[in-house]
């Protein structure tokens, strides 16, 4: 690998680069409202793509607190815990007062 012909390759493409935004940049001290212009454009493109991406986050935390809210009114079985402090009630009557458990 020879050294010095990537440096010379890299100099020479910073210098074509370095050029290329001295034109630029001298175009556009020299037409100020064409670059007003095409600074309006970019800043608008900007505006609405940033407005895009906020609306779909939006979208987005809209969406996972529905389905959220959705999971939360669902009945999980599974997670229903201990019984243990209702069964005695249950078998005394709770609901049947004592008729069909047959409890008093």
């Amino acid at each position: 690998m020879d050294w010095s012909s990537i440096g010379n390759a890299l100099s020479t493409g910073w210098d074509s680069v370095s050029g290329y935004a001295t034109e630029a940049f001298n175009w556009i001290g020299d037409n100020p409202e064409a670059a007003n212009l095409i600074g309006g454009i970019a800043a608008g493109v900007g505006q609405a793509y940033l407005q895009n991406e906020q609306a779909k986050d939006e979208r987005a935390f809209k969406r996972e607190m529905y389905e959220r809210g959705v999971r939360d009114r669902q009945v999980n079985p599974g997670e229903i815990g201990d019984y243990g402090s209702y069964r005695n009630t249950l078998t005394k009557g709770l609901i049947s007062n004592g008729m069909i458990a047959g409890g008093q």
